[in-house]
């Protein structure tokens, strides 16, 4: 009889033992696998450039003469890198039309034509995108500027 009352208990604690297992590993893929949505509104250039120079004031301690020669560096690099794009944009523009070039030469004359309608509504959807990127950072910049309500 002890051998039975131990055969017992060995699979009483194993059924248990398993079940328990079961449940943890079953928590934890859930627990990894939920997902939560956020409405993170991308930080505009201008509130970049904002908390970076205060930043640079709390952070280091920067006299204000200092946080103006920061803010003239600051203008000087981005009107260095709007010269440079500027520069760019005919180099890139003319890799683009030998890329589509190239692309049409592969093309029947009616795969040529759905592709040239197929770019027309990917450079529109583009610019709408654009558009509606640049209305909701306007809009964010002003509704960061004041707190959001209580709910």
């Amino acid at each position: 009889m002890p051998k039975s009352r131990l055969a017992t208990l060995a699979y009483l604690v194993l059924v248990f033992g398993s079940g328990t297992m079961v449940g943890a590993v079953a928590h934890r893929l859930y627990v990894t696998s939920s997902v939560t949505a956020s409405t993170v509104v991308p930080k505009t250039p201008a509130q970049a450039r904002k908390d970076f120079l205060e930043k640079l004031k709390v952070r280091l301690t920067a006299s204000p003469d200092q946080v103006t020669q920061v803010n003239t560096i600051l203008d000087e690099a981005k009107q260095k890198y709007s010269r440079l794009e500027l520069e760019a944009k005919p180099l890139r523009d003319k890799i683009d039309e030998e890329r589509v070039e190239g692309i049409l030469a592969v093309l029947t004359p009616e795969q040529q034509k759905n592709y040239l309608a197929w770019r027309a509504e990917v450079k529109a959807k583009r610019e709408q995108k654009a558009l509606a990127e640049k209305v909701q950072a306007e809009k964010a910049a002003g509704v960061q500027s004041s707190t959001p309500p209580a709910r």
